[in-house]
């Protein structure tokens, strides 16, 4: 048994360490809720949220409902925790220096709360920010879009996948481990050709191939049901790691020049091109995303912020915002080698599409 005065020494030093931390903690909270980060300059706010001061109002007033709410005195403000979450999302930075910011002066166990919930309450307005074209109209639209700028027929999405770092799970953490070697979420996404995401796939881990996570996607099931209920000419464009399929037109691998297949996969490629600079422009936009930045996160959290940040893009798209940021070319899958799987209506299809308009001088 310890001598009594050591004890007491024991017993005071820990009153004094909570007393510290109840210090720290009013601090915080005064310096917390005498800022005002509106008060920045719009250039300053725009570079360290990712959004106008007046859309941070608009999704603020989206997400509200799905956040929760307290009648405790001391909680964070709603407004803080979106701008919380905008910044971690923009930036990538870590709960510690996130939380050490003259704004959002917090403690880094309540900033990754927070990351976590407005991540989520962002995933619930999801559909009506994200959403595959499904009627008539809304497909000839993004058809007549890609037709103008590429002289592609048909396309109704750019299809790609890439790698979102993760640190090791604890469970199941060989599925997650990637062909280049570390840990990741392998995310498809399909964009029109003006870069708007029309479908986010982030439920596998990054051992899964682009085209198994194809094969199993509702996109691939929803479009193979309009194809057999006499659709013809509808479909998406994607690179050699796909497999060639009534709705899905790949290119010609080792086409000669000058041929109607050659033609067909410069076109093909043009078409395509638009998901590459999509995910090149999401993970700059938002470097969380960015290897650079491996998520610390369980996978389903990072699933969380993956959508988050497709959300967020999309808002950038439709509320044409100009805002400057640098593109990130990485990891965008390079599948270079031609699926072997031979699927024959997939391979007369694009057979029909290069006789059909090649004849008529369009490709």
């Amino acid at each position: 048994m310890l001598p009594a005065n050591i004890l007491q020494n024991i017993v005071r030093h820990n009153a004094n360490r909570r007393q510290r931390i109840r210090e720290d903690n009013i601090q915080r909270r005064i310096l917390r809720d005498a800022s005002d980060p509106f008060s920045l300059r719009d250039e300053n706010f725009i570079e360290t949220f990712r959004l106008t001061k007046d859309m941070t109002r608009h999704v603020l007033g989206e997400i509200e409902p799905y956040l929760v709410n307290t009648q405790n005195p001391v909680a964070v403000p709603n407004l803080l925790k979106l701008l919380v979450a905008l910044h971690f999302h923009a930036t990538g930075c870590y709960q510690r220096p996130l939380g050490q910011n003259y704004m959002l002066n917090m403690s880094q166990s309540k900033i990754s709360r927070i990351i976590s919930e407005v991540s989520l309450a962002i995933g619930h307005i999801a559909n009506q920010w994200i959403r595959f074209p499904r009627t008539p109209a809304e497909k000839q639209q993004i058809k007549g879009r890609f037709m103008e700028q590429t002289n592609f027929p048909g396309t109704v999405g750019a299809i790609d996948g890439t790698h979102v770092a993760l640190i090791a799970p604890s469970v199941e953490e060989h599925n997650y481990l990637n062909r280049k070697g570390y840990h990741s979420k392998n995310v498809q996404i399909i964009c029109d050709y003006d870069m708007k995401i029309l479908n986010i796939n982030c439920r596998y881990d990054g051992a899964a191939h682009d085209s198994y996570i194809w094969r199993n996607s509702i996109i691939q099931m929803e479009l193979e049901g309009c194809y057999n209920r006499g659709d013809r000419n509808t479909w998406l464009v994607g690179d050699s790691g796909y497999p060639q399929q009534c709705c899905l037109m790949t290119p010609i691998v080792n086409a000669r020049p000058g041929t109607p297949q050659f033609n067909y996969t410069q076109a093909q490629m043009r078409a395509r091109n638009c998901v590459e600079k999509c995910i090149g422009v999401l993970k700059g936009r938002f470097r969380c995303l960015s290897n650079e930045r491996k998520l610390r996160y369980s996978p389903d959290k990072v699933g969380q912020i993956i959508i988050s940040c497709g959300v967020l893009h999309n808002i950038y798209i439709d509320r044409h915002l100009d805002i400057p940021f640098n593109i990130v070319n990485e990891d965008v899958n390079m599948n270079m080698m031609q699926n072997i799987a031979y699927n024959q209506p997939g391979q007369q299809a694009r057979v029909n599409l290069i006789q059909t308009y090649i004849s008529n001088n369009v490709l």
